[in-house]
């Protein structure tokens, strides 16, 4: 059984050591949801895993979608709660919308801009909020939606979507250091481009030869023939239910943005 969801972690090195550049989400259609439909969060890829983002109160991306590419900012790290929906490239990419959810109760407000986006070249946009309430989202052609909520929403979570017919793919750009950590999945095999395979005498040695690697992005190990595969970064992450093997990725900030655990 192949896993669903994909990323792209691309890893470069500098003088402090591994750095994840890039984070590319591939999204796909979730059909005609919105802010109105019962957990609506479970639509969302959430952002929030990766603890990257929200000190600073923006979030800049590049976006390739035919239309109806979402940004939602929630008020719980777990996307269930009071929120903003911002759609960009809706009603067939002709508008943005910005819908609010309030104790339950949905609003929406609209701004005309068409062929925002792309289906053949990424956009790059970005999206800022304030304590005062108020919400922007720049691009290219500048601001081109700018809104103010009398009560603002305090936001802890962040998500990505896209949906009504339209498949995306996401370019978030960021730096993190990693620290050494890895995350892992019992029966689980990271089914992409290897680097080299070895037999290792445990899990730790054979989680040494990616840690030592800039261009590694994680390990399979093999728990019965001690074979070790290192993983190459700068792919997207496919994993599929193999019995015996576990897949092991490096994660950022310590051991909360493990990059193939949220896949």
């Amino acid at each position: 059984m192949i896993m669903t969801g994909t990323f792209v972690a691309l890893l470069t090195i500098t003088a402090l050591g591994n750095l994840l550049d890039d984070v590319r989400i591939k999204t796909q259609n979730s059909g005609g949801v919105g802010l109105w439909t019962p957990n609506i969060e479970d639509y969302y890829t959430n952002l929030s895993t990766f603890q990257i983002f929200l000190a600073d109160r923006y979030i800049k991306f590049y976006v390739k979608a035919c239309d109806n590419a979402f940004v939602l900012l929630s008020a719980a790290t777990n996307l269930q709660s009071d929120s903003y929906a911002i759609c960009i490239g809706g009603q067939g990419n002709s508008k943005i919308f910005l819908r609010v959810r309030r104790n339950g109760a949905v609003t929406s407000i609209s701004f005309p801009e068409s062929g925002i986006l792309s289906c053949s070249e990424f956009k790059v946009f970005e999206v800022n909020w304030e304590e005062s309430g108020r919400i922007t989202l720049m691009s290219d052609r500048g601001t081109v939606m700018n809104w103010t909520d009398t009560t603002p929403i305090q936001i802890q979570g962040l998500g990505i979507m896209t949906g009504w017919g339209s498949e995306g793919l996401w370019i978030l750009k960021h730096s993190s250091l990693f620290t050494g950590y890895y995350c892992g999945e019992s029966d689980t095999y990271g089914n992409m481009t290897l680097l080299s395979t070895t037999v290792q005498r445990s899990r730790v040695t054979c989680t040494l030869k990616c840690s030592t690697r800039n261009d590694c992005l994680g390990v399979n190990f093999n728990g019965n023939t001690n074979t070790c595969e290192v993983v190459a970064g700068g792919q997207p992450v496919v994993k599929s239910v193999v019995h015996n093997w576990k897949f092991y990725s490096k994660c950022l900030h310590e051991n909360k943005a493990c990059l193939a655990c949220i896949v």
